[in-house]
């Protein structure tokens, strides 16, 4: 028998992409949505420097999502951590993070977007928790430089 909790790499973090979409009935997980789409039924909502970053990180960024509570309204990003119960727990685990995604976060933020970090924390009985933090609150350990990574220094 196969335990997910003990699974490691990119197939974990997509499953948390998709619990945590679970819980967001507007979010939209970039992965498993078509750009032209997206910019084809949001582009009139965005300005030119939000359509460029979008655009350019697509792939990046884990999920997107308008928030009209505000006026105007706030466009969040989100990067989605999976995690297990057992390591959530312990002060000393921090979620992962690359050079390039926490540069691309502090440029989405001064350029007037909301991120936030989505920690989705497997439980038992495939039972699942979602906590929604603020990205500059969020303690993170830098891991190596990923594929998509390409030209950024680090």
């Amino acid at each position: 028998m196969y335990n997910l909790k003990e699974a490691t790499g990119t197939y974990k973090g997509l499953i948390g992409e998709c619990l945590f979409k679970l819980t967001r009935r507007y979010a939209i997980i970039t992965k498993f949505f078509n750009k032209k789409k997206y910019f084809s039924i949001f582009g009139d909502r965005l300005s030119e420097k939000e359509k460029e970053f979008i655009e350019k990180n697509w792939f990046s960024i884990d999920g997107i999502e308008f928030d009209y509570r505000f006026s105007p309204r706030k466009i969040v990003l989100f990067e989605v951590k999976t995690m297990n119960e057992r390591y959530s727990s312990k002060p000393y685990w921090l979620p992962k993070i690359t050079i390039a995604e926490k540069n691309m976060y502090e440029e989405a933020i001064s350029l007037g977007f909301s991120v936030m970090v989505a920690l989705v924390n497997l439980l038992d009985n495939w039972n699942y928790s979602v906590e929604i933090k603020n990205f500059e609150d969020v303690k993170f350990s830098i891991d190596k430089p990923k594929p998509y990574d390409k030209g950024v220094s680090h």
